[in-house]
């Protein structure tokens, strides 16, 4: 059964992804203008504006040995933390990714520093991956990722109903492997 499910998954963001692509999506391919647009995207409701944190270039701590490893990894880490442990868990992102994702979650980190609200009603996301694939069938370097996601806690986040995810990521080689470069997502 759960062999089927993936597969099922599998087949969505194959089937999703030239619908993503034509949906107004920034590729490689896009005009220089239309990428920049596209990486411009504003902060989650509860995130802060600001300036880009320190060391968005350096250089990834453990990459992965293969691409698809790289999204896999990121997304369990991403989708996996506890109002405790998620500064921790942003920092660790951060580590082992590279350009807008490094920065992305530096100023995911700053932002959830002086958030109170995720301490007091106690709030926790866990999820699966439940599929990779390669956007458009290729060995590109942008892939997508299907998560099935449970945020929970106290008060407003007490019955929240689990969801499915679609993320879209990019990967880059870097020095001893992979790493995200950039992880956007979706739905």
């Amino acid at each position: 059964m759960r062999r089927a499910s993936r597969e099922l998954a599998l087949a969505c963001v194959i089937g999703f992804a030239p619908l993503l692509a034509g949906c107004g999506l920034a590729t490689k391919n896009s005009p220089p203008s239309e990428r920049q647009a596209a990486a411009r995207t504003p902060a989650s409701p509860g995130e802060r504006e600001g300036t880009a944190p320190a060391q968005p270039h350096a250089l990834p701590v453990n990459p992965a040995a293969s691409a698809r490893a790289a999204v896999e990894r990121f997304a369990e880490r991403y989708v996996n933390w506890t109002w405790r442990s998620l500064l921790g868990d942003q920092r660790r992102l951060a580590a082992t990714a590279v350009g807008e994702a490094r920065a992305s979650e530096l100023q995911a980190y700053a932002a959830t520093e002086r958030d109170t609200a995720l301490a007091r009603g106690r709030v926790f996301n866990s999820g699966t991956v439940i599929a990779v694939a390669p956007v458009n069938g290729g060995p590109g370097d942008e892939w997508a990722c299907v998560t099935r996601e449970q945020t929970g806690g106290q008060g407003e986040y007490a019955a929240l109903v689990a969801a499915y995810h679609v993320t879209l990521a990019t990967v880059h080689p870097v020095p001893g492997g992979f790493a995200v470069s950039s992880w956007r997502p979706e739905l």
